[in-house]
Protein backbone atom coordinates (compact mmCIF):
# COMPACT_ATOMS: atom_id res chain seq x y z
CA UNK A 1 0.00 0.00 0.00
CA UNK A 2 1.54 3.31 -1.09
CA UNK A 3 2.16 6.20 1.28
CA UNK A 4 -0.19 9.18 1.40
CA UNK A 5 1.25 12.65 0.79
CA UNK A 6 -0.03 16.16 0.08
CA UNK A 7 -0.19 17.44 -3.48
CA UNK A 8 2.49 20.17 -3.80
CA UNK A 9 0.10 22.24 -5.95
CA UNK A 10 -3.25 22.10 -4.12
CA UNK A 11 -2.46 20.36 -0.82
CA UNK A 12 -5.01 17.54 -1.18
CA UNK A 13 -4.10 14.00 -0.09
CA UNK A 14 -2.72 11.81 -2.92
CA UNK A 15 -0.81 8.54 -3.34
CA UNK A 16 2.96 8.98 -3.19
CA UNK A 17 3.38 7.12 -6.50
CA UNK A 18 0.64 9.07 -8.33
CA UNK A 19 1.48 10.63 -11.69
CA UNK A 20 -1.33 13.19 -11.51
CA UNK A 21 -3.38 14.89 -8.80
CA UNK A 22 -7.01 13.84 -9.05
CA UNK A 23 -8.13 17.12 -7.47
CA UNK A 24 -6.26 19.83 -9.39
CA UNK A 25 -5.10 17.79 -12.40
CA UNK A 26 -1.41 18.72 -12.01
CA UNK A 27 1.18 16.31 -13.40
CA UNK A 28 4.14 15.39 -11.20
CA UNK A 29 6.51 14.51 -14.05
CA UNK A 30 7.07 15.47 -17.68
CA UNK A 31 5.01 13.03 -19.78
CA UNK A 32 7.16 10.65 -21.81
CA UNK A 33 7.03 7.37 -23.71
CA UNK A 34 9.61 4.99 -22.17
CA UNK A 35 12.12 2.85 -24.07
CA UNK A 36 11.31 4.12 -27.58
CA UNK A 37 14.43 4.63 -29.71
CA UNK A 38 15.17 7.12 -32.53
CA UNK A 39 12.45 9.58 -31.50
CA UNK A 40 14.09 12.70 -32.93
CA UNK A 41 12.05 13.75 -35.96
CA UNK A 42 14.85 15.54 -37.86
CA UNK A 43 17.26 12.64 -37.40
CA UNK A 44 14.59 10.15 -38.45
CA UNK A 45 13.82 12.07 -41.65
CA UNK A 46 17.53 12.25 -42.51
CA UNK A 47 17.97 8.49 -42.05
CA UNK A 48 14.75 7.84 -43.98
CA UNK A 49 16.01 9.84 -46.97
CA UNK A 50 19.49 8.27 -46.89
CA UNK A 51 18.06 4.73 -46.86
CA UNK A 52 15.31 5.39 -49.47
CA UNK A 53 12.61 4.73 -46.87
CA UNK A 54 14.20 1.55 -45.44
CA UNK A 55 14.77 3.13 -42.01
CA UNK A 56 11.01 3.32 -41.42
CA UNK A 57 10.88 -0.48 -41.39
CA UNK A 58 14.01 -0.70 -39.23
CA UNK A 59 12.48 1.74 -36.71
CA UNK A 60 9.39 -0.43 -36.33
CA UNK A 61 11.39 -3.61 -35.75
CA UNK A 62 13.72 -1.91 -33.23
CA UNK A 63 10.75 -0.56 -31.23
CA UNK A 64 8.40 -3.58 -31.30
CA UNK A 65 9.18 -4.48 -27.67
CA UNK A 66 8.88 -0.88 -26.42
CA UNK A 67 5.53 -0.39 -28.18
CA UNK A 68 4.17 -3.64 -26.75
CA UNK A 69 5.09 -2.41 -23.24
CA UNK A 70 2.81 0.60 -23.75
CA UNK A 71 -0.20 -1.61 -24.48
CA UNK A 72 -3.17 -1.28 -22.13
CA UNK A 73 -5.52 -3.63 -23.99
CA UNK A 74 -4.13 -7.05 -24.99
CA UNK A 75 -6.13 -6.96 -28.24
CA UNK A 76 -4.13 -3.92 -29.36
CA UNK A 77 -0.93 -5.89 -28.91
CA UNK A 78 -2.31 -8.76 -31.01
CA UNK A 79 -3.40 -6.39 -33.78
CA UNK A 80 -0.06 -4.55 -33.78
CA UNK A 81 2.01 -7.74 -33.89
CA UNK A 82 -0.22 -9.18 -36.64
CA UNK A 83 0.40 -6.08 -38.76
CA UNK A 84 4.15 -6.43 -38.16
CA UNK A 85 3.96 -10.06 -39.30
CA UNK A 86 2.05 -9.06 -42.46
CA UNK A 87 4.67 -6.38 -43.10
CA UNK A 88 7.46 -8.97 -42.81
CA UNK A 89 5.67 -11.28 -45.25
CA UNK A 90 5.23 -8.41 -47.71
CA UNK A 91 8.92 -7.52 -47.42
CA UNK A 92 9.90 -11.16 -48.01
CA UNK A 93 7.68 -11.26 -51.12
CA UNK A 94 9.23 -8.00 -52.29
CA UNK A 95 12.78 -9.37 -51.88
CA UNK A 96 11.77 -12.59 -53.66
CA UNK A 97 10.41 -10.62 -56.62
CA UNK A 98 13.60 -8.54 -56.80
CA UNK A 99 15.67 -11.71 -56.91
CA UNK A 100 13.74 -13.09 -59.90
CA UNK A 101 13.61 -10.60 -62.75
CA UNK A 102 10.72 -12.39 -64.51
CA UNK A 103 8.26 -11.32 -61.78
CA UNK A 104 9.53 -7.79 -61.09
CA UNK A 105 6.19 -6.42 -62.33
CA UNK A 106 4.82 -7.31 -58.88
CA UNK A 107 7.39 -5.12 -57.10
CA UNK A 108 5.49 -1.79 -57.40
CA UNK A 109 2.29 -3.47 -56.21
CA UNK A 110 4.04 -4.92 -53.15
CA UNK A 111 5.47 -1.46 -52.43
CA UNK A 112 1.99 0.07 -52.49
CA UNK A 113 0.76 -2.71 -50.18
CA UNK A 114 3.61 -1.92 -47.79
CA UNK A 115 2.52 1.75 -47.75
CA UNK A 116 -1.01 0.67 -46.80
CA UNK A 117 0.41 -1.58 -44.06
CA UNK A 118 2.40 1.40 -42.74
CA UNK A 119 -0.84 3.40 -42.52
CA UNK A 120 -2.48 0.60 -40.51
CA UNK A 121 0.55 0.24 -38.20
CA UNK A 122 0.69 4.01 -37.66
CA UNK A 123 -2.98 4.05 -36.67
CA UNK A 124 -2.54 1.09 -34.33
CA UNK A 125 0.52 2.58 -32.58
CA UNK A 126 -1.26 5.93 -32.18
CA UNK A 127 -4.20 4.13 -30.58
CA UNK A 128 -1.81 2.32 -28.20
CA UNK A 129 -0.20 5.65 -27.24
CA UNK A 130 -3.61 7.29 -26.85
CA UNK A 131 -4.86 4.58 -24.44
CA UNK A 132 -1.54 4.53 -22.53
CA UNK A 133 -1.67 8.31 -22.05
CA UNK A 134 -5.29 8.25 -20.90
CA UNK A 135 -4.55 5.58 -18.30
CA UNK A 136 -1.28 7.06 -17.03
CA UNK A 137 -1.85 10.81 -17.26
CA UNK A 138 -5.61 11.11 -17.62
CA UNK A 139 -5.24 13.01 -20.89
CA UNK A 140 -7.00 11.97 -24.11
CA UNK A 141 -4.76 12.79 -27.05
CA UNK A 142 -6.13 13.60 -30.48
CA UNK A 143 -4.59 12.54 -33.77
CA UNK A 144 -5.32 13.55 -37.35
CA UNK A 145 -6.55 10.65 -39.56
CA UNK A 146 -5.58 12.57 -42.73
CA UNK A 147 -1.97 12.74 -41.58
CA UNK A 148 -2.00 8.97 -41.01
CA UNK A 149 -2.96 8.46 -44.66
CA UNK A 150 -0.62 11.02 -46.17
CA UNK A 151 2.42 10.82 -43.86
CA UNK A 152 1.88 7.53 -41.92
CA UNK A 153 5.17 6.72 -40.14
CA UNK A 154 6.48 10.29 -40.54
CA UNK A 155 3.43 11.54 -38.67
CA UNK A 156 3.91 8.84 -36.03
CA UNK A 157 7.50 9.94 -35.35
CA UNK A 158 6.46 13.59 -35.24
CA UNK A 159 3.67 12.65 -32.81
CA UNK A 160 6.15 10.83 -30.57
CA UNK A 161 8.75 13.61 -30.85
CA UNK A 162 6.16 16.18 -29.65
CA UNK A 163 4.49 13.85 -27.16
CA UNK A 164 5.32 15.83 -24.03
CA UNK A 165 3.87 19.04 -25.44
CA UNK A 166 0.79 17.21 -26.71
CA UNK A 167 0.02 15.80 -23.25
CA UNK A 168 0.58 19.23 -21.70
CA UNK A 169 -1.75 20.57 -24.43
CA UNK A 170 0.65 23.23 -25.66
CA UNK A 171 1.36 21.65 -29.02
CA UNK A 172 0.36 23.74 -32.03
CA UNK A 173 -1.28 21.53 -34.66
CA UNK A 174 -1.02 22.14 -38.39
CA UNK A 175 -4.07 23.43 -40.20
CA UNK A 176 -4.89 20.66 -42.73
CA UNK A 177 -7.14 23.00 -44.73
CA UNK A 178 -4.53 25.69 -45.39
CA UNK A 179 -3.49 26.11 -49.08
CA UNK A 180 0.14 25.41 -48.18
CA UNK A 181 -0.80 22.17 -46.45
CA UNK A 182 -3.01 21.01 -49.33
CA UNK A 183 -0.22 21.70 -51.84
CA UNK A 184 2.30 19.88 -49.65
CA UNK A 185 0.01 16.84 -49.36
CA UNK A 186 -0.48 16.70 -53.15
CA UNK A 187 3.28 16.88 -53.74
CA UNK A 188 3.91 14.20 -51.12
CA UNK A 189 1.33 11.84 -52.61
CA UNK A 190 2.75 12.26 -56.12
CA UNK A 191 6.27 11.67 -54.79
CA UNK A 192 5.21 8.63 -52.78
CA UNK A 193 3.54 6.86 -55.71
CA UNK A 194 6.35 7.91 -58.06
CA UNK A 195 8.84 6.17 -55.76
CA UNK A 196 6.59 3.09 -55.57
CA UNK A 197 6.64 2.70 -59.36
CA UNK A 198 10.16 4.00 -60.03
CA UNK A 199 12.37 1.09 -61.11
CA UNK A 200 15.55 2.92 -60.02
CA UNK A 201 14.45 2.78 -56.38
CA UNK A 202 13.87 -0.96 -56.59
CA UNK A 203 17.21 -1.44 -58.39
CA UNK A 204 18.86 0.33 -55.46
CA UNK A 205 17.31 -2.17 -53.03
CA UNK A 206 18.34 -5.01 -55.31
CA UNK A 207 21.93 -3.76 -55.29
CA UNK A 208 21.82 -3.08 -51.53
CA UNK A 209 20.85 -6.66 -50.72
CA UNK A 210 22.94 -8.09 -53.61
CA UNK A 211 19.94 -9.92 -55.10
Amino acid sequence: MSEKINCPFCGNIIESDAYKCQSCGSLFEDPYLPNLKFKDFAGFVALLVITFGLFGIIWLFVNIKAINKLVVNHKDSMKFNTLILISILDICAYMFCLAFSQITNLVPLLTVIQCIIFMAITYRVLRIIQKYTLQRYGVELEYNPYYIVFFNILYLIHFIDTYTNRVLQIHEHFNPKSPQMILFVIILLVLQFFLCWNTNVHQFYKWLFSL
